[in-house]
C-alpha cells in the first residue's frame, strides 16, 4: 500500500517527442468528439492565466503491467480508459507568477518559496484544498470551467501515447532531458534531509530543487514536467487498486475521502518514483516543497 511516507514520494525533505512512435490504440479518435480547438492548440484565457494545451480524445491502457520494474500493487489492475472528449491541460505546473496573481486578486493565500525563488518556478506548499481554490478563482475570472485533472486524464496526458514506464521510454538513463528528479545535482548539493540510499538518476540536470517550468523537453502532447519537478494533485480520492475504477476518464471520488491522489514524482525522487504509472495518496491538507499542481479546463 502506498502512503504519504512511501519511498516514492520521499516526503522527508520534504520532451521532446516520444522516443518511439505513438501506438494507435493509445490515441484512437472518438467519433463522438465535438468540433473545437485542434489537438495541440494553446489556449490562454487571460494575461495572468496558465497556458493550456488541447489534449485529444482517445483511449489508453491505465496502470502498469506486472512485469514493469519497481511497480507497486496500487498501479493495477491495468484497464482500458476512454477519453471521449478533448480537454485542456496546463502546459506547465502552476507557477508562482500565476499563483501570486490569484493572491493579488484576493482568491489565494500567499505561498512560501523557501528562498528558492518565485516567478516561473512552480508554486510549492499548496494543499489540495488550496489548489482547488485556485481553479475556482480562475473559473470566476474567466467564465470558463477550470478544475484539477482527473487521475485518468493525468495519466493519459502524461503518457502521450506511450505505454512504456516513462513517456520517452522504459529506461531512466535519459531522464535529465525530460524531467527534474534526483540525480548528480541533488547529490552534489545534498539538501537538508536527503539520504544517499534513495537512489539517483544516472545524469545531471543541474537542478537540485525545483526547476523553472519548461526547462525540460515536453512530451508528445506538448506538456512539460508531467514527470518530475513536483508531485501533482489530481481530483481523485486515493484507492489502493484500480478495482472498480471508472473507465470513462471521470475522477473517482467518494463521500469519505481521507486521501487524495498525487501523480508524477518530484525533484527528490529516484527513478522508482518517476514513472507514468506511479501514484500516491496523501491528506488533502498536505502542503510541502515537493507538491504542486497543474490545471485543466473542460472544453465546450
Amino acid at each position: 500500500m502506498s502512503s504519504g511516507l512511501s519511498r516514492r514520494l520521499q516526503l522527508g525533505i520534504v520532451f521532446g517527442l516520444c522516443a518511439t512512435g505513438m501506438a494507435s490504440a493509445q490515441r484512437t479518435p472518438s467519433a463522438g468528439a465535438s468540433a473545437g480547438p485542434a489537438a495541440g492548440s494553446v489556449i490562454k484565457d487571460c494575461p495572468e492565466c496558465p497556458e493550456l494545451v488541447v489534449v485529444p480524445a482517445g483511449q489508453f491502457l491505465m496502470g502498469s503491467p506486472s512485469e514493469e520494474p519497481d511497480r507497486d500493487d496500487d498501479e493495477g489492475p491495468q484497464h482500458t480508459v476512454t477519453i471521449a472528449r478533448p480537454f485542456a491541460a496546463g502546459k506547465h505546473e502552476v507557477t508562482f507568477d500565476e499563483w501570486d496573481a490569484c493572491v493579488a486578486g484576493a482568491g489565494c493565500a500567499r505561498a512560501a518559496d523557501d528562498g528558492w525563488g518565485r516567478g516561473r518556478r512552480p508554486v510549492i506548499r499548496v494543499s489540495y484544498e488550496q489548489a482547488n481554490g485556485y481553479t475556482e478563482w480562475l473559473s470566476k475570472k474567466t467564465g470558463k470551467l477550470y478544475r484539477l485533472l482527473s487521475e485518468a486524464e493525468w495519466e493519459y496526458a502524461a503518457r502521450a501515447g506511450s505505454q512504456a514506464a516513462r513517456f520517452w521510454g522504459a529506461m531512466a538513463d535519459r531522464a535529465c532531458e525530460f524531467e527534474n528528479g534526483a540525480d548528480a545535482a541533488l547529490e552534489r548539493q545534498k539538501p537538508e534531509g536527503w539520504k544517499d540510499e534513495w537512489g539517483l538518476h544516472a545524469c545531471d540536470d543541474d537542478q537540485a530543487r525545483t526547476a523553472p517550468v519548461g526547462a525540460f523537453k515536453p512530451n508528445a502532447f506538448g506538456l512539460h514536467d508531467m514527470l518530475g519537478n513536483l508531485s501533482e494533485w489530481v481530483e481523485d480520492c486515493y484507492n489502493e487498486s484500480y478495482e472498480g475504477a471508472p473507465t470513462d476518464g471521470r475522477a473517482w471520488t467518494t463521500a469519505d475521502c481521507p486521501r487524495r491522489v498525487l501523480r508524477g514524482g518530484n525533484w527528490s525522487n529516484s527513478p522508482v518514483g518517476v514513472r507514468s504509472a506511479n501514484r500516491n495518496g496523501d491528506p488533502p491538507s498536505l502542503h510541502n516543497t515537493i507538491v504542486g499542481f497543474r490545471v485543466a479546463r473542460t472544453l465546450p
